[in-house]
């Protein structure tokens, strides 16, 4: 018998005043807090960048916008010297709706801000130790995973009338079939497609590994029909841009959180709202409920290694149940 998983001590954190309780999204800066950001957090993304070969920055960059808006809005603090550990307590407090892998990738980024900050001289004293991260367990929780209908459910409820609606149709079929990763579909090139010969080839941004793909069928008439009916005329070779002014590409930051939005509100999808990753888990599911080996689909996601798509069998609960044993067999 397994032991089960440990208590979730940081969802338990109550937070200490009502100030506290507020979240504060990454893009809501007020001006101090944009100062205090654009004067520190750009200086450090960069040194992650360029000293540390850190190829993605966007966790560091949600997490110490939140942190530098919630500063600014529940304890009125303007210069980062001012910190205390106080300060760094409650604002790990005020994220206690979050899950706990969440609230750990909050933690260690701030560590590592403050670690930066007080190499710079900013802080007199690392406050980095005093911000403490919560325990993760391996696989304590399956991935969460849609199901084949709601996948379905999803798709059937793009409008395909309009350009908008054909660029969300393309974009959601590339996570849904290959579960492509938000940044891999933001910036899928024209050179990306081997149209000839029916391919997908990409390098990923998070692993820089290169990824080869079968072109499908319906994944190759969504695109088509975007590019010619659907996209607004661009000088970028990213194939999705966006549709209002200014006619580019889209941001780096973009994790098409509001193509989500629009199709699970099509759908009537009650609840909240989910990101474009969980049709990269429900991809992975399926696969392997069809009998696909793990590294066959190890090599379809990108990952690195094949441990983590070993993940996705806590989910298969029809394929466990299907060689569970009776209490009959199990008596004898």
């Amino acid at each position: 018998m397994s032991k089960p998983s440990p208590p979730d001590r940081a969802r338990s954190v109550e937070p200490r005043s009502p100030s506290l309780t507020a979240r504060i999204e990454p893009g809501q800066k007020s001006a101090a807090s944009a100062a205090l950001y654009g004067r520190h957090v750009l200086p450090f993304v960069e040194f992650v960048r360029r000293h540390r070969g850190r190829r993605t920055t966007h966790q560091l960059e949600n997490t110490l916008g939140r942190f530098c808006s919630w500063l600014d809005r529940s304890c009125g603090v303007a210069e980062f010297g001012e910190l205390t550990a106080a300060h760094l307590r409650d604002f790990i407090a005020s994220l206690y709706g979050f899950r706990r892998a969440t609230i750990a990738t909050h933690a260690s980024a701030l560590r590592s801000f403050l670690a930066y900050l007080h190499l710079e001289g900013v802080l007199k004293r690392n406050l980095a130790p005093t911000v403490e991260v919560p325990r993760l367990y391996s696989r304590s929780q399956p991935p969460l995973a849609l199901t084949e209908e709601t996948v379905e459910r999803l798709l059937a409820a793009v409008d395909r009338s309009n350009p908008l609606g054909k660029r969300d149709l393309a974009m959601l079929l590339l996570a849904a079939r290959y579960g492509l990763r938000s940044a891999d579909i933001r910036g899928l090139r024209f050179d990306h497609i081997l149209w000839r010969e029916q391919r997908i080839v990409l390098v990923q941004s998070k692993t820089q590994r290169p990824l080869e793909l079968p072109l499908l069928a319906e994944v190759d008439e969504a695109l088509v029909s975007y590019i010619r009916d659907g996209r607004p005329p661009c000088a970028d070779r990213e194939i999705f841009v966006r549709h209002v002014a200014p006619i580019t590409r889209l941001a780096r930051r973009n994790t098409l959180w509001s193509v989500m939005v629009r199709v699970q509100r099509a759908a009537g999808i009650d609840g909240p709202v989910r990101g474009l990753h969980r049709l990269r888990h429900s991809a992975a599911t399926r696969l392997l409920r069809r009998g696909v080996d793990f590294h066959t689909i190890s090599s379809i996601l990108g990952h690195s290694s094949v441990d983590a798509t070993r993940r996705y069998a806590q989910v298969d609960l029809a394929g466990l149940k299907s060689v569970a044993l009776s209490e009959a067999e199990v008596r004898r």
